[in-house]
């Protein structure tokens, strides 16, 4: 028996998440990799905030921002940390009100937040200024002198929880497409 226990501790051991092994999947750009359970309860052993940060990223990376939770509230340690948690919580506080004026069709014009280069940051810009076409209950977000252009809508299959949807296309082909809940 315990040769057995000296054996799964030396296999989990050889497992073992180091921060290092995480930065090289940043820099190899596995973010989905990084943007899991395994990473943040690495961070939670460590408390290390460049963990939390690459973890941040790489959620926002695989628009997984409802994630972000963690890093909004843990990192604390440093003005830089600060900074990134506030910008994580600008970028989650955009999605839930643009989840709350689409899927319940709440008015939120008024309301003016900071600008970020994040996809969701944009629209949401956008949106609550009013420019946009609608096409039944799509949103769309042409690009002056371009070819690309955005859909915001709520997603016509049947889920547990609505989800909403951005879509990017270029010369009228889909490109790429976002689903949040």
């Amino acid at each position: 028996m315990k040769i057995l226990l000296t054996i799964l501790m030396l296999i989990s051991s050889m497992k073992a998440l180091s921060f290092a092994e995480i930065s090289n999947w940043y820099s190899e750009g596995k973010y989905k990799q990084i943007c899991q359970e395994q990473v943040e309860k690495f961070y939670i052993k460590t408390r290390i905030d460049a963990v939390l940060n690459l973890y941040g990223m790489a959620c926002l990376n695989t628009h997984m921002i409802n994630r972000l939770s963690t890093p909004i509230f843990g990192l604390t340690k440093s003005k830089q940390a600060r900074e990134n948690a506030a910008y994580f919580a600008d970028i989650l506080y955009k999605k839930k009100l643009l989840y709350y004026a689409v899927i319940d069709g709440v008015d939120i014009s008024y309301i003016r937040l900071p600008k970020s280069d994040y996809i969701l940051s944009y629209i949401f810009d956008r949106f609550t200024k009013g420019d946009y076409e609608k096409d039944d209950e799509i949103f769309i977000f042409k690009e002056p002198n371009s070819d690309t252009y955005y859909e915001l809508g709520k997603s016509e299959l049947e889920y547990e929880i609505p989800r909403i949807f951005i879509r990017t296309y270029k010369d009228d082909e889909l490109i790429n497409e976002i689903e949040y809940w």
